[in-house]
């Protein structure tokens, strides 16, 4: 890696730029989180993310701008707030209708979109 502290900006080369986003990237790419463009805190790991929140007393998961990501990608947070009556019977209806065999599964969905495909 060339040594770019004592260059300006207009002195270095592309490899020199080459080397520092190597850098940058391999930086990123070892820690556990990152920080987003809003300014939260995307753990890598949930059980990093757990651990941040346990050490943050005193403050609700919602209080702190911090998530995790999924199995599935996708980047989520604990909370702590109830559910509402109306949410508590639209998940009650969702249970009786799956019970009664009313709903899609997982393989209709898919047989679905390979069909749009």
């Amino acid at each position: 890696m060339v040594k770019t502290v004592n260059k300006t900006v207009g002195e270095l080369t592309v490899q020199d730029f080459q080397d520092i986003v190597r850098k940058i990237v391999r930086e990123e790419m070892s820690s556990n989180w990152r920080i987003d463009n809003e300014g939260n805190i995307i753990f890598l790991f949930e059980e990093d993310y757990i651990d941040y929140i346990n050490k943050r007393k005193g403050e609700s998961p919602l209080e702190i701008n911090a998530f995790f990501i999924d199995d599935q990608g996708f980047t989520v947070r604990y909370t702590d707030e109830e559910l509402t009556a109306k949410a508590k019977k639209r998940i009650e209806k969702a249970k009786m209708e799956i019970a009664k065999g009313k709903g899609i599964n997982l393989e209709e969905i898919k047989q679905r979109l390979k069909a749009k495909e």
